[in-house]
């Protein structure tokens, strides 16, 4: 079997009207989540709660001395790419490349070392701190001529990654949503670039899903954006990110809303692997833990 697991950091509900997106779906809805970035996908990784106060004073993502989504899946192939939350590089079945946390590609934010010298032929960099002058002087044109540069730096490498680690577990995230929406605001990049960018991002996903075969496939964000644009900690609507599955699995019964803390067991259901005691509840289910799975989403408040 073959997962893709992609996070859209940032994503809003308008993503999933895009058609391209749309026909690559079974069913979709809102995600509870945390405010902030690194605690939403450290959640995705583990499976446990974490304070968004405490988290991101630290580097490593080993600091509470949590297993990983890595360390359940043994010799399976995988490729981790741009987790927000990871540093420093772990060694796995295929390839590992940290997040941001990591600002730039060294021997200690990729493994195997020897893959920087891939990631620099296909023109895979870190690119963060390159929003910052474009948006201090306002040139939005040049700022989403950028961001839609870096969808598509992000789509050849995970498309690269996937192809040569023949990924049963296919992990990745597309911070350049993050940087846009942090600037969806009044006069600033307004919802007509937004658009475009959701629709490049469409198609680079589709052509990813294309060419990997994926059986499952799970989109999520860890937060999205409030009525007057804006994306990140302090509002209260910011909680809410989106969530979207596709899978030859049976489902739970259909459910509006989930809890990004169901991300990481969907994983591992999806990959066949035993599910260890955590809050969350896969949006998956085999017959034999199909009654368990009904009952904790009751407990939860999911379903009737």
């Amino acid at each position: 079997m073959k997962t893709l697991v992609i996070g859209l950091d940032g994503e809003d509900d308008g993503f999933w009207n895009i058609k391209k997106a749309e026909s690559l779906i079974d069913h979709h809805g809102e995600l509870e989540t945390y405010y902030s970035t690194i605690p939403s996908f450290m959640c995705s990784i583990t499976g446990q709660k974490y304070s968004p106060g405490i988290i991101g004073k630290f580097i490593s993502h080993r600091v509470f001395g949590h297993k990983m989504l890595w360390d359940y899946l043994g010799d399976m192939k995988q490729t981790y790419f741009n987790i927000p939350s990871t540093y420093p590089a772990e060694d796995v079945n295929g390839s590992f490349v940290c997040g941001w946390k990591a600002k730039t590609l060294g021997s200690n934010s990729v493994r195997p070392i020897s893959l920087l010298e891939d990631l620099v032929k296909i023109g895979y960099y870190y690119g963060k701190d390159l929003f910052e002058k474009p948006a201090v002087e306002g040139r939005w044109h040049d700022f989403i001529e950028l961001a839609i540069d870096q969808i598509h730096m992000r789509t050849e490498a995970i498309k690269y990654l996937a192809k040569k680690d023949e990924s049963e577990l296919l992990f990745a995230v597309y911070t350049v949503t993050d940087e846009c929406l942090h600037q969806r605001r009044k006069e600033r990049l307004g919802e007509k670039r937004i658009k475009i960018m959701n629709k490049i991002l469409a198609e680079d996903l589709s052509s990813i899903v294309e060419e990997t075969q994926p059986e499952t496939l799970i989109f999520f964000s860890d937060h999205s954006v409030n009525l007057e644009g804006y994306h990140g900690p302090d509002h209260p609507e910011t909680k809410w990110g989106t969530w979207a599955l596709r899978s030859n699995l049976e489902h739970i019964p259909p459910r509006d809303k989930s809890h990004i803390l169901d991300v990481f067991p969907t994983i591992l259901a999806s990959l066949d692997v035993d599910i260890p005691a955590v809050e969350g509840c896969s949006l998956l289910f085999s017959e034999s833990d199909k009654k368990a799975f009904t009952d904790k989403l009751r407990r939860l408040g999911y379903i009737d």
